[in-house]
């Protein structure tokens, strides 16, 4: 279920509170030094407005009204998530952010770039192909993409401070002929239509309020007979928003991913 509207973009704000909160720290080693170094004024707000979607709404108590008023604020609800998590992921996990499977005895960092070349070779890039990243975090998939297929990727994202981190380090390994990262809503994508060879998302798009939404808008800007590939999160078909412990369990999720609506997979 889409909102009825989508939130008005406002990339001066966005660009404001981004310097105010993370300082010159976007482009410094990140994980542990990074969290110090923040502002606590501005790190306080990020807080209050992320967790006024959640604080003492419990799944018993969960409303109609509570779940479309996070789906109306999906964009601003997820930038403060990576506001406050983005340090966090790169310490604990690295600049990848995503699950994948493991083959018994494999290093984790190769199991990363597995399923991002997995995905890759599955929606068949090939060499200088113009690839958009829908969703792209700090661009750790999209630099092991560009090495592993040879493309050109543009990455879209919606938080500066990413976007920072993204290009800091796409420069820092000698890429940044091979990848840009760019401010904008994955609802409302400002590229002109055919504009891609492929896209691919990879476990960005639960971020959206309406997958039908963020698929319409990939598919706009995808050339006629391009590929898109996606690793999505979902919820099987035996999920029933009746049961208390199936919600309790949905709500954690969705606070913890910032996934302003979850979505069964047979219903995509």
């Amino acid at each position: 279920m889409a909102p009825s509207t989508l939130e008005v973009e406002d990339h001066q704000r966005d660009a404001a509170f981004n310097k105010a909160l993370h300082g010159s720290s976007a482009k410094g080693r990140g994980g542990l030094a990074a969290m110090s170094a923040k502002d606590k004024k501005a790190q306080r707000a990020a807080v209050d407005e992320y967790f006024k979607h959640w604080d003492k709404k419990p799944s018993a108590e969960e409303t109609d009204e509570i779940r479309e008023a996070r789906r109306v604020e999906y964009a601003t609800l997820t930038r403060h998530y990576y506001n406050l998590a983005t340090d966090f992921y790169e310490y604990g996990w690295g600049s990848s952010f995503h699950f994948c499977r493991f083959a018994y005895g494999e290093p984790f960092r190769q199991a990363i770039a597995r399923h991002e070349h997995y995905l890759a070779h599955q929606i068949g890039l090939q060499e200088d192909q113009l690839v958009l990243d829908v969703g792209c975090g700090v661009g750790g998939p999209a630099r092991e993409i560009v090495k592993f297929a040879g493309v050109n990727i543009v990455g879209l994202n919606n938080n500066d401070y990413q976007i920072d981190r993204a290009t800091h380090y796409a420069a820092k390994e000698g890429l940044s002929h091979k990848l840009r990262f760019t401010k904008g809503d994955f609802m409302q994508m400002s590229f002109e239509p055919e504009t891609f060879d492929a896209v691919y998302a990879i476990e960005a798009t639960v971020h959206a309020p309406s997958l039908e939404g963020v698929y319409s808008q990939i598919y706009r800007v995808l050339k006629p007979g391009g590929t898109f590939g996606v690793y999505e999160w979902v919820m099987t078909d035996n999920y029933d928003n009746d049961n208390p412990e199936h919600r309790e369990i949905r709500l954690g999720i969705e606070q913890g991913g910032s996934c302003p609506s979850s979505h069964q997979g047979g219903r995509i």
